[in-house]
């Protein structure tokens, strides 16, 4: 089951994504349809299994005064919004399907848009254990 969870901190706040190599499939298919489509997305109306983070993707375009990147909705909160230019989307489409891909058991890729203060995303694959970021382990 991939799943995900804002893990909040003062220093290197990061939204943890998890899953195996087939299940990364349903991240790279969401963020290449938001690449051709823009608008809006849930990501866990998607398929990714959250009990504590809600995750929405949104189009930026060049004008906006939002800042691009992934940010808390607000403070305290574990709602996020991930502000992406379409061309961002695909290439973390294509970066995840790479990892998806791999030969390797284990690896990761952050997905960011180098923005200071933003919150990273870390996709992982064989780096924890099964069952990490369901409600049965914590």
């Amino acid at each position: 089951m991939l799943r995900m969870s804002y893990m909040p901190s003062d220093f290197h706040p990061v939204l943890l994504i998890l899953g195996q190599k087939t299940e990364l499939m349903t991240l790279a298919d969401a963020f290449d349809g938001f690449s051709k489509q823009g608008g809006s997305l849930d990501l866990n109306a998607a398929g990714i299994m959250s009990t504590d983070t809600k995750v929405t993707l949104e189009e930026w375009t060049e004008g906006m005064t939002e800042k691009v990147g992934l940010w808390p909705v607000g403070r305290g909160q574990s709602d996020l919004i991930w502000r992406l230019p379409k061309r961002f989307a695909w290439i973390f489409a294509n970066e995840v399907a790479n990892l998806g891909s791999s030969p390797d058991v284990a690896g990761s890729a952050t997905l960011e848009c180098e923005v200071f203060g933003e919150i990273r995303a870390k996709v992982s694959i064989g780096e924890w254990e099964e069952g990490y970021l369901s409600d049965a382990f914590r």
